[in-house]
C-alpha cells in the first residue's frame, strides 16, 4: 500500500508532464542537467566539467555525480537514469524506514499511516521525480543518524567498552559524499564521542566521512578552483569581520533565518522543526526515559536543523531539507503512534483540544509545504521544458559546436557539445572568483565574454546589469507561461559579434516552428 501510495503520484504527475513535452523525459530542475553534463563529460571524456576539455567545480554532489557517471559509461548517456536511481533509492527506503517501524513494535496499521506520512511530508514523489541526490541523501542520513543512536544509546552506560560499529563509517562517508550538509551530521556526532570520550573513534569517523570531500578539494585547488565546489561558495552567505559584518550576519541568522523565515514557506516549515521534536519529545518524556536513544535523535534533528537553516539552503522544490523532514516525521510518528495511549487523556478532557490546537499551528506550514510541492511540480516540469529544453535544442541545432555564454547551464550543456561560459559563476572560475572578490562588474563580464570569443548569449535579463547588456544586440525573446521554477519567465537571445546577429535571427526564426505554442517570441 505504502509502495501504491508513492509510485502513483510519480506515475501521474510523469504521465501529465510526457503528454505535453512530446513524451520527453523532463526533470523539474536544470540543477538535475548539470549533474548529468558533469557525468557525460566524465563517463566520455574523462573531465569533471560540463565542458568536455575544462574543469569545472559545479556539482555539489560528488557520489551522486561519479555514479551517474559510472552508469553512462556502462549502459549509455540516457536522461532516464537519474530517475531509475530515485526510484530505486525512494523504495529501497520505504523498506528501510518499515524495518524500523517493526523494530519499534508498531503494528501493521499504523506503520501504514507512518509510511504515508512520510511520502507526503518528505515529499518523497517529488524529490524522486527531481532526478537529484536528495533521495539517496534522505536514505543514508536516517541511517548514520538513527543507527548511530540506537549504539549510543545502547551503549551509554558501557560505552568506553563498546566497539564503534563499522556500518556507521559506511554511512557517514556516503552521507558526507553525496551533499556537504553530511557534515552537520558527522559533527554532531564527532561531538558525542568526544563527550563520551571515544576520542580515537571521534576522529577516525570524522577523518575517513570527509576524506573524499578534501581529495576532491584537493584535486580542485590543483586545477585552480576552490577547495569547495563553486555551487556551494556561491550559495554561501560571506562573513564580514570587519565594519559590524560580523554583528550583520549574526543578525541575519537569528531574525531573517531563525525567526521571520523572509525565504518563504520552506524556512518556516523547516522552522517549525525546532518546535516540533522538542515539544513531542517532552510529551512523551515519561515514557521513553529509559530509551536513551530517542534523546539522541532529537538532540541531532534540533542542532542539525539549526546548522541547516543557519548555515545551508532550504527550498527550491523542496529538497534542500527534505531528509530534515523525513528523518523528522519518523521520529516524531513513532513517538506519538507507540506512546499516544499512555497520556492519559482521560484524566485531563483539556489536553486533547489543547493538543489539537498546538498541532495544527505547527504543522500547518509543513503540509503547505507539501501541497505546494505536489501541485507544483507538474508546472515545474513544463517550464524546464519550454525554456531550458528548448534553449539546449536550440543550441544544439545551430551552434553545436561554438562558444557561448549562458546564465543557467544544465540542460544547454547537457544537451550539446558547444563550449558554454557560465556567467553566474556555478561552472566558471574566472566569475566565481569575480563574485567572491566583488569585481564581478558589468566590464568585468563584457571583458571576459570578448576574450573568451563567446559569439551568443542566452541570458536572463532581470539577473544582469544593463549596462552589460547595452554591449550586444539583443535579438529575441521567449516568455514562458506559469513560471514556477525557472530564474525568470523571459530569456534574451544576443548577439556578442554584432556580425552574427542576422544570422542568429534567421536561426530563431526557423526554430521557432517547433517551439511549444503558448511561449511568447519576441524579436528586435
Amino acid at each position: 500500500m505504502s509502495l501504491c501510495a508513492l509510485i502513483i503520484p510519480i506515475i501521474l504527475i510523469e504521465l501529465h508532464v510526457l503528454n505535453l513535452t512530446n513524451g520527453i523525459l523532463i526533470y523539474p530542475l536544470d540543477d538535475t542537467y548539470i549533474h548529468m553534463s558533469i557525468a557525460k563529460n566524465l563517463a566520455l571524456h574523462n573531465n569533471w566539467g560540463i565542458s568536455a576539455n575544462e574543469f569545472q567545480s559545479a556539482s555539489s554532489s560528488l557520489l551522486y555525480t561519479l555514479l551517474l557517471s559510472a552508469l553512462f559509461k556502462l549502459i549509455s548517456v540516457n536522461t532516464i537514469i537519474p530517475f531509475i536511481i530515485n526510484l530505486i533509492a525512494g523504495i529501497i527506503l520505504i523498506f528501510v524506514i518499515q524495518q524500523r517501524l517493526q523494530k519499534e513494535n508498531i503494528n501493521f496499521t499504523f506503520q501504514l499511516i507512518i509510511l504515508l506520512l512520510v511520502i507526503f511530508f518528505t515529499p518523497l514523489p517529488i524529490i524522486i521525480i527531481s532526478g537529484m541526490e536528495h533521495t539517496l541523501q534522505c536514505l543514508f542520513s536516517f541511517l548514520f543518524i538513527f543507527n548511530f543512536c540506537d549504539w549510543i544509546g545502547k551503549q551509554e552506560s558501557n560505552i568506553q567498552k563498546s566497539r564503534f560499529p563499522s556500518s556507521l563509517f559506511l554511512y557517514g562517508v556516503t552521507t558526507c559524499a553525496l551533499r556537504y550538509e553530511g557534515l552537520f551530521i558527522i559533527a554532531i556526532a564527532c561531538c558525542i564521542l568526544l563527550y563520551y570520550k571515544k576520542i580515537i573513534s571521534a576522529f577516525a569517523l570524522g577523518f575517513i566521512s570527509v576524506l573524499p570531500l578534501v581529495i576532491f578539494g584537493i584535486f580542485s585547488i590543483i586545477k585552480g578552483s576552490y577547495f569547495f565546489p563553486n555551487s556551494v561558495l556561491l550559495k554561501s552567505s560571506p562573513v564580514q569581520l570587519s565594519g559590524g559584518g560580523l554583528s550583520n550576519y549574526i543578525s541575519n541568522i537569528l531574525v531573517d533565518k531563525l525567526t521571520l523565515a523572509k525565504t518563504g514557506i520552506t524556512a518556516l516549515a523547516t522552522q517549525r522543526l525546532l518546535l516540533i521534536i522538542p515539544l513531542v519529545y517532552l510529551l512523551f518524556r515519561q515514557q521513553v526515559k529509559k530509551l536513551s536513544s530517542y534523546k539522541y535523535i532529537a538532540v541531532f534533528l534540533v542542532i542539525c536543523t539549526l546548522l541547516q537553516l543557519s548555515f545551508a539552503a532550504t527550498g527550491w522544490l523542496y529538497r534542500y531539507e527534505a531528509y530534515l523532514i523525513l528523518c523528522s516525521t519518523v521520529f516524531v510518528s513513532i513517538l506519538f503512534f507507540k506512546y499516544f495511549k499512555l497520556l492519559r487523556l482521560r484524566e485531563n478532557q483539556m489536553l486533547l483540544p489543547v493538543m489539537l490546537l498546538l498541532a495544527f499551528v505547527l504543522f500547518f506550514p509543513l503540509i503547505l509545504r507539501s501541497t505546494a510541492a505536489y501541485t507544483k511540480t507538474s508546472q515545474a516540469c513544463i517550464n524546464i521544458y519550454e525554456q531550458q529544453y528548448q534553449m539546449g535544442s536550440f543550441v544544439k541545432k545551430y551552434y553545436n559546436t561554438d562558444t557561448l555564454a549562458v546564465n543557467d547551464i544544465g540542460a544547454v550543456a547537457f544537451l550539446n557539445e558547444s563550449r558554454v561560459i557560465d556567467l553566474w559563476g556555478l561552472a566558471n572560475m574566472q566569475v566565481a572568483k569575480a563574485k567572491k572578490n566583488n569585481y564581478n562588474t558589468p566590464a568585468f563580464l563584457n571583458a571576459l565574454v570578448n576574450n573568451e570569443q563567446v559569439s551568443i548569449a542566452i541570458v536572463y535579463d532581470s539577473w544582469f546589469d544593463s549596462s552589460l547588456l547595452k554591449n550586444w544586440k539583443k535579438v529575441a525573446t521567449w516568455q514562458i507561461q506559469n513560471n514556477v521554477i525557472c530564474g525568470d519567465a523571459t530569456v534574451s537571445f544576443y548577439a556578442v559579434k554584432t556580425n552574427v546577429a542576422s544570422l542568429l535571427k534567421t536561426n530563431l526564426l526557423e526554430y521557432q516552428k517547433l517551439l511549444p505554442a503558448d511561449i511568447n517570441v519576441q524579436y528586435y
